[in-house]
């Protein structure tokens, strides 16, 4: 309790929203399993545009709560910033202070960093002039939260929707060499 009363709101902003993406990309993780046998099912006895519309909405709450983690992560990081910790730094070293932009552009280097699998890492590819401040351990592990999360969920989803889109092309042709005439 003691170490809670030191912190300021901003450090705990950032501890619940890494505890809070930790939990949903577990959840998403197991839950998008159970989903993912409703959706299969539903495609495989009764195929509708009712079952592409649930795919749909699936799919798309997914990308909403992605979407929400982004912005969330964002202001973090400029409040983090705005009570003074030197959580950038440019390509030199030099400690920096991003703005709403910059700190935009570090947070979608994450997403890419996560969402490429360490392509950008192994290539040097970046699309942001921040760089996190890696004598900050806290913050390196903050990132790297952000960052798994975004590749966990994107591979499930990847999987998901590749599963799902053969599953609709396969019925479809079938569908399709039922309705010819032979």
């Amino acid at each position: 309790m003691l170490l809670i009363a030191n912190m300021t709101i901003p450090v705990i902003f950032a501890i619940a929203l890494s505890l809070g993406m930790t939990i949903a990309a577990i959840w998403t993780w197991f839950y998008h399993d159970s989903k993912h046998r409703d959706l299969d099912s539903w495609i495989e006895y009764g195929f509708s545009r009712d079952t592409l519309r649930y795919a749909l909405i699936y799919y798309r709450s997914m990308g909403i709560s992605m979407l929400i983690f982004y912005i969330l992560f964002v202001i973090s990081c400029l409040l983090l910033q705005a009570e003074s910790h030197q959580i950038f730094v440019s390509a030199r070293g030099e400690p920096l202070t991003a703005g709403p932009i910059a700190t935009a552009f570090f947070a979608l280097d994450l997403v890419l960093r996560g969402g490429f699998f360490d392509i950008m890492e192994h290539f040097e590819l970046s699309v942001s002039a921040v760089y996190m401040n890696r004598a900050l351990r806290w913050f390196v592990i903050y990132a790297f939260v952000f960052r798994i999360y975004y590749g966990l969920v994107l591979i499930r989803i990847a999987i998901s929707f590749v599963w799902i889109w053969a599953k609709l092309h396969a019925i479809r042709r079938q569908h399709n060499a039922d309705q010819t005439p032979n």
